[in-house]
């Protein structure tokens, strides 16, 4: 029996509801086609004499809709079976989540009708919806109607829109938007390859859309979880004007859609992967741009995933003009390149290059030695920082704005001077390891090498052998004065003299060689200081050294004056090696090697130099792998060290 309902919902939420620009109010139709295990999906219009729209209609061979699910689906705008189940009946990933999507239908016409055809036992049923935008609290629903045995056709779902809204329907529909909305499907199509798209009989192309497609894989601790998600980055085979990020589940569903975020003149798009994300969509916390701080975060993880990618295809691209310039004597750079620093030079100089030839007037035209020129300034700026280059495109070159600014910010992506000072510091740090394992255990080397007047003045200087969450803070000082060094510089108290002679200073005479204050907040645990005792290189320890150690723990863990909230102190006696007479404290069952005692806010430490050393090398060796820096002999690293810190070796050293 025909039955007119009340939608029970407010009338300016349901209004808000049918908003949307043509592309959104056609891809939420689609994407109800899909949820139903469409296969074909056919759009058709027709237009008037005036270059209007008359009709538009979206068929599909779906599931269709029960009357049954229809009534509870517009009677209520949120009692969807997509609101609890995830999938299709042939397993496909949801795009919905409420059964709002058909009111965008509204956005499209003023009048728009819905026909259902679903399986009723063996026979097919089919009824109709109606809605009208100046009643939009209302929906009219046609009888049931059985269409027999004998009938001959299928399952599916039909919206004729009429009233057509000319302006959004040609949003929807025109040609110079027809890229957009193949665009906004191919991700989908890559999960889901089983279906059509035909806009009056043009097929929608996808296949032939994608030029390249590059995957990465990132983690994330979300809510104490570790949480996947798929940085895919597709490259097309046509230009696009609006280059977007969508945000989708596992399976490439898009459920919002931002601006890419970064310049470039490959015509990509990205697409973030994650059930976190449709969880998002299902709580409805992907509407509001910037909600979800972790979503902001992984979007700025894409947006650099995307700019090596646009300067890996440029390198590559580059490859043909490149070996032009190199037949013909223009290229700045000799043979082969030697590690990876040489090879990112390179890398960003062929791009630039690339670019400068493109967009650069005449460039083509101009004669070899004012090419030259041309690229020996870019090669020289390259050398220096991304600053420089910005200036030589601006003033000599006169590179357009945006090709400009598209190029310094690939060079931002991993700024050449930062991977030289990065190789330079990981190289030099090495040689500094090298060396003083010479120094230790090697007694032709180290047999010179004092404690306080050698081997204590390179350690102050490099703080990093023991992490690089510290920086230098005192040396060669009595407790008393790392007291009050540490209230003056660290905890910025004004009142450090009044505090440190406030009490009884005698049991604060005994001197450390190093004080190291925390770099970087420890989260909860607040901050950790370090206490060094250093010895000479042939000093092993034994009762009296591990005494002396414990004395300083001792004097600071006990004196209220030494911040203990949120501070915890770490004293470490550094040695050549172990005597057997402490082996039992240095070895202990559950703890790591050296630790020798635990309190409540401090730790102490018998270490060797190999433990020292050998977990510095640890922390180092991964970074010179990746930087393929070669070292070269002992001698190398021991020559680096004579040179960087003459004045503190003994003159024969």
């Amino acid at each position: 029996m025909a039955q007119t309902i009340n939608i029970a919902v407010e009338k300016d939420h349901i209004d808000s509801l049918t908003r949307a620009n043509g592309i959104t109010a056609i891809s939420e139709l689609i994407w109800n086609a899909l949820d139903a295990d469409a296969t074909k999906i056919k759009i058709s219009y027709t237009q008037n004499g005036l270059d209007g729209y008359q009709s538009i209609t979206i068929s599909d061979n779906g599931h269709g809709l029960t009357y049954e699910k229809a009534l509870q689906v517009f009677g209520s705008l949120g009692g969807s079976e997509k609101k609890v189940k995830t999938q299709s009946p042939n397993g496909r990933q949801y795009h919905g989540k409420e059964g709002k999507g058909r009111l965008k239908s509204l956005a499209l016409g003023d009048l728009v009708e819905f026909k259902s055809r679903y399986q009723n036992s063996e026979q097919l049923s089919e009824f109709t919806i109606k809605l009208d935008r100046n009643q939009l609290s209302k929906a009219d629903f046609s009888d049931v109607k059985t269409l027999g045995k004998n009938f001959i056709g299928e399952p599916g779902f039909q919206i004729t829109i009429k009233n057509v809204d000319d302006k959004r329907a040609d949003e929807a529909l025109s040609k110079a938007n027809k890229l957009e909305l193949e665009q906004k499907f191919s991700s989908y199509y890559v999960s889901y390859p089983d279906f059509e798209i035909s806009v009056n009989g043009a097929k929608l192309d996808f296949e032939s859309l994608i030029k390249n497609d590059y995957s990465e894989e990132i983690k994330a601790e979300i809510e104490g979880e570790e949480t996947t998600f798929v940085i895919k980055i597709v490259e097309w085979n046509f230009s696009i004007d609006k280059k977007k990020t969508y945000l989708c589940n596992s399976e490439g569903i898009p459920f919002s859609e931002t601006n890419l975020g970064i310049r470039s003149s490959l015509p990509i798009s990205i697409f973030i992967q994650s059930e976190y994300i449709e969880k998002l969509h299902r709580e409805n916390k992907l509407d509001i741009e910037g909600l979800d701080p972790n979503i902001l975060a992984i979007q700025e993880e894409a947006k650099k995933i995307a700019r090596q990618y646009i300067k890996d295809q440029l390198h590559k691209y580059s490859g043909e003009f490149i070996e032009n310039l190199k037949r013909e004597g223009l290229y700045p750079y000799m043979g082969e390149a030697d590690g990876i620093v040489e090879s990112s030079k390179r890398q960003v100089f062929d791009i630039v290059a690339l670019q400068l030839n493109e967009f650069l007037p005449n460039f083509e035209d101009q004669d070899q030695k004012s090419k030259k020129l041309t690229l020996t300034l870019v090669k020289e700026a390259l050398e220096k920082d991304s600053d420089s280059l910005r200036k030589i495109l601006e003033e000599v070159i006169e590179l357009p704005d945006d090709k400009r600014e598209e190029l310094v910010e690939i060079l931002e992506l991993s700024s050449l001077s930062d991977i030289i000072d990065a190789m330079t510091v990981i190289k030099n740090r090495l040689h500094i390891i090298q060396a003083l394992e010479e120094i230790v255990y090697n007694d032709d080397v180290g047999g010179k090498v004092q404690e306080r007047k050698h081997l204590h003045k390179i350690v102050i200087h490099e703080t990093w052998l023991f992490g690089d969450n510290y920086q230098y803070g005192i040396d060669d000082s009595t407790l008393k004065n790392v007291l009050k060094t540490y209230l003056k510089d660290v905890m910025k108290r004004d009142d450090f003299e009044e505090i440190v002679n406030s009490e009884d200073n005698s049991e604060l005479g005994k001197i450390p060689d190093v004080c190291l204050w925390s770099q970087y907040s420890l989260g909860s645990l607040g901050k950790e200081n370090l206490v060094i005792e250093l010895k000479k290189p042939n000093k092993l320890a034994g009762f009296d050294e591990k005494n002396q150690i414990e004395s300083y723990a001792s004097r600071v863990v006990n004196d209220a004056r030494f911040p203990k909230e949120k501070t915890r102190w770490r004293f470490i006696l550094l040695v050549k090696d172990i005597k057997p007479e402490i082996s039992s404290s240095v070895n202990q069952k559950g703890r790591q090697r050296g630790h020798i005692v635990e309190g409540e806010n401090y730790d102490v430490f018998v270490l060797t130099w190999g433990d020292v050393l050998s977990e510095a090398k640890i922390r180092h060796e991964y970074i010179k792998d990746k930087l393929n820096i070669n070292l070269q002999d002992n001698e190398a690293g021991l020559q680096y060290l004579r040179n960087k810190y003459k004045e503190y070796l003994p003159e024969s050293f």
